[in-house]
C-alpha cells in the first residue's frame, strides 16, 4: 500500500473529545482490589472511585502505514461497567462498545477509498505454494482489533496506570477485499470444506440479501491466527449497503426485517468453515428451524446479540469462496494440503425430538474415522403461523 504521511482524525466528535494536555491532573492513586466491594459493582467508566481518573485524559490510537487516528477515551466516560474483585483479583467487564464500532467503522470508511494496485504475494513459500491477489484492493479492519481494544481497556483500567492505548494495524488485524481482481493460488489449495443450501421459495429481496452478504465473503484470504466475524465482515445490515426488506425470525415470530435472509449465509458458512477444519467460536442456533438446513446445522446471527466467529489455525492462509448459481448458495474453504496431512472433516447432527438435535464433528485420517466430538444441544420454538408472507432467515 501507498505510504500516506498524514493523520486522519475521524468524525468531528471523537476530535473535540480529544482530551487537552493542559487539562490533565495528577492521577488518583487507586487501589482497586481494596475498595471494590464484595460481590462488585456496576457503575461506569469515570467514576473516580474504581477507575483512575487519568483514563479520561488518555487517548485509543491506531496507525497504519504513517496514517494516525485517535479517540478519546473520555468518550466511553457514561458507558456501564462491571467491576468485581474475586479471590483478590480485579476484572473489568465493559457493559457497552458502541462508541467503538463507530470509531472503526469511520476508519474502515476512509481505508474503503484508499484502494491500491496489489501484485505482491499474500503467501508465498518459494517452493510453488502461493496465492496472489492481483487487482484493485482496499483494507478492512477485522474483528481482532475491537477484540484486542476491549480485552486491553478492560485489563488496563483495573489494573494500569493511565497511558495511552495504541494499536499499529499489522496484517492480523487488516482484511484484503479486492473490488477487481484475480485471486491466483496454487493447486496445494484444495476444497476442505463446503455447504450449499437452496433458496428456491425466497423471495426477491430476500434473494438479493442473500447475494449481497456472499458477496462481501467471496475470495475472502483469512491469514493464520485470523479471527472471522460474520456479522462484521457482511457490513451493517442497511439500506445503504444494499440490504431490502425480507422476513427475519424475532422472539419465535417472522417478520419483516432490513437484511431478512442473511442467516441463510452464516449457517451456510458454519457447515463449510467445521467441514474445512477451523475452529468455530461462537455459534447460536435460531429460535425456529429453518427450512435450508437440518436442525442443529444452522448459524443465526442478530446485531449485537449472536455472531458466527471463527479462526483459521492452520500455519497458511485459507480461501473463502462464497457465490449463488441459479436457486443455490455455496460456500466452499480451501486449505493448503501440507496443514490437512490427509486430514477430513465432518459437521453432523442427530434429531433428539421434532424440535431438536445434538451436533457432532467427526474427524478422518486418510479416510479413517479418528474421533468423534460432542459439539453441542440446538432446541427450537415450534412455528407460529405466519402473520406475512415472509421467509424466515
Amino acid at each position: 500500500m501507498k505510504k500516506h504521511q498524514r493523520i486522519s482524525i475521524l468524525l468531528t466528535c471523537l476530535l473535540l473529545a480529544l482530551p487537552l494536555q493542559t487539562a490533565v491532573t495528577e492521577p488518583l492513586q487507586i487501589n482497586a482490589a481494596e475498595a471494590l466491594p464484595a460481590g462488585g459493582i456496576t457503575t461506569t467508566v469515570s467514576d473516580s472511585r474504581f477507575i483512575d481518573a487519568g483514563w479520561m485524559n488518555q487517548n485509543i490510537i491506531l496507525t497504519l502505514d504513517g496514517q494516525v487516528w485517535a479517540m478519546g477515551i473520555n468518550m466511553m466516560k457514561d458507558y456501564p461497567v462491571f467491576l468485581s474483585n474475586d479471590l483478590g483479583v480485579p476484572q473489568c467487564i465493559l457493559g457497552d462498545t458502541a462508541v467503538l464500532d463507530v470509531f472503526l467503522n469511520a476508519i474502515n470508511e476512509q481505508l474503503k477509498a484508499q484502494v491500491f494496485q496489489s501484485d505482491s504475494p499474500i503467501f508465498d513459500t518459494g517452493t510453488g505454494s502461493y496465492i496472489y491477489n492481483s487487482g484493485q484492493t482496499y483494507y478492512q479492519l477485522n474483528a481482532n482489533v475491537k477484540n484486542w481494544l476491549i480485552t486491553t481497556l478492560q485489563q488496563q483500567f483495573i489494573a494500569g496506570t493511565p497511558q495511552p492505548i495504541t494499536l499499529d494495524l499489522t496484517s492480523g488485524y487488516l482484511t484484503s477485499i479486492v473490488n477487481e481482481g484475480v485471486l491466483t493460488y496454487s493447486p496445494d489449495f484444495v476444497l476442505a470444506g463446503s455447504c450449499t443450501t437452496s433458496f428456491s421459495t425466497s423471495s426477491s429481496n430476500r434473494i438479493n440479501n442473500i447475494k449481497v452478504a456472499a458477496g462481501h465473503l467471496n475470495n475472502m484470504i483469512i491469514m493464520p491466527g485470523q479471527e472471522v466475524s460474520v456479522s462484521t465482515a457482511i457490513l451493517p445490515r442497511t439500506s445503504a449497503n444494499g440490504y431490502r426488506e425480507a422476513g427475519a425470525y424475532l422472539n419465535g415470530e417472522t417478520v419483516m426485517a432490513i437484511g431478512g435472509g442473511i442467516c441463510q449465509v452464516s449457517s451456510t458458512v458454519y457447515n463449510a468453515v467445521k467441514n474445512a477444519g477451523l475452529v468455530v467460536l461462537e455459534r447460536h442456533p435460531h429460535s425456529m428451524p429453518v427450512h435450508y438446513l437440518p436442525l442443529g446445522l444452522d448459524a443465526a446471527i442478530s446485531s449485537g446479540s449472536k455472531d458466527l466467529r471463527f479462526r483459521n489455525n492452520y500455519s497458511a492462509p485459507v480461501i473463502l469462496q462464497a457465490y449463488t448459481e441459479g436457486k443455490k448458495l455455496t460456500i466452499n474453504v480451501l486449505v493448503w494440503n501440507h496443514d490437512l496431512n490427509g486430514r477430513t472433516f465432518k459437521l453432523w447432527a442427530k434429531n433428539t425430538g421434532s424440535l431438536s438435535a445434538k451436533t457432532y464433528f467427526t474427524t478422518y485420517q486418510d479416510g479413517q474415522e479418528v474421533s468423534t466430538e460432542y459439539v453441542g444441544n440446538s432446541s427450537y420454538m415450534a412455528p407460529k403461523p405466519k402473520k406475512t408472507e415472509a421467509e424466515d432467515e
